[in-house]
C-alpha cells in the first residue's frame, strides 16, 4: 500500500481510519505475546504471525500518517495512534525479533507523521546494544556535528 497524494487521501473513510487503527492496535498489543512465543514457533507459525499481525498493520500504519498530517483523525485518533506508537516504540526488542523492525524502521513514524511527535513525555526503549551496529554511523555523523 503506497501512501496516496492528497487527492487520494480523501477517498479513506472513518471506516477506513478505524480498521487501520485496529489492526495497528493487534500488532502493537500482540508484540510482547508473539515475543513470548517466537523461540518455540516453526518457520510456518512465524511466517503466519508476520502476515496476520505485522502484515496487516504496518503499511495502513503509512497511511495513517499521511491521514494525521492532512488533519483526517478526531482527536481521539489521534491520542490513540501516539499511545500506539509510543507503545511500539517501548516494545522495539520485541517488534526487532518478531518482525525485523529496528531502530530506524521504527523511526519512520516520524516521517510518516505521528502526533506522538508533539509529546514532551519521555519514552523508554528497550534495545539490545548489538542491535545498536545498525544505527551506529548515523548517530555518529550526528554528533560530529554537535560541539562538545
Amino acid at each position: 500500500m503506497n501512501v496516496p497524494d492528497k487527492l487520494r487521501l480523501s477517498t479513506y473513510t472513518s471506516h477506513h481510519i478505524e480498521s487501520f487503527l485496529r489492526n495497528y492496535e493487534l500488532m502493537v498489543k500482540s508484540l510482547p505475546e508473539v515475543a513470548e512465543w517466537w523461540p518455540g514457533m516453526d518457520d510456518f507459525e512465524r511466517q503466519h504471525a508476520r502476515t496476520a499481525y505485522f502484515g496487516e498493520a504496518w503499511a495502513p500504519r503509512r497511511v495513517l500518517g499521511a491521514l494525521y498530517r492532512a488533519g483526517r483523525l478526531t482527536a481521539e485518533q489521534e491520542a490513540e495512534l501516539a499511545a500506539l506508537d509510543g507503545e511500539l516504540i517501548q516494545h522495539l526488542d520485541e517488534a526487532h525479533l518478531c518482525y525485523g523492525l529496528n531502530f530506524q524502521s521504527v523511526a519512520q513514524l516520524f516521517t510518516w507523521g505521528t502526533p506522538l511527535a508533539q509529546s514532551d513525555e519521555i519514552i523508554r526503549i528497550s534495545i539490545r546494544p548489538r542491535t545498536l551496529n545498525e544505527i551506529a554511523p548515523a548517530l555518529a555523523a550526528i554528533g560530529e556535528t554537535v560541539p562538545v
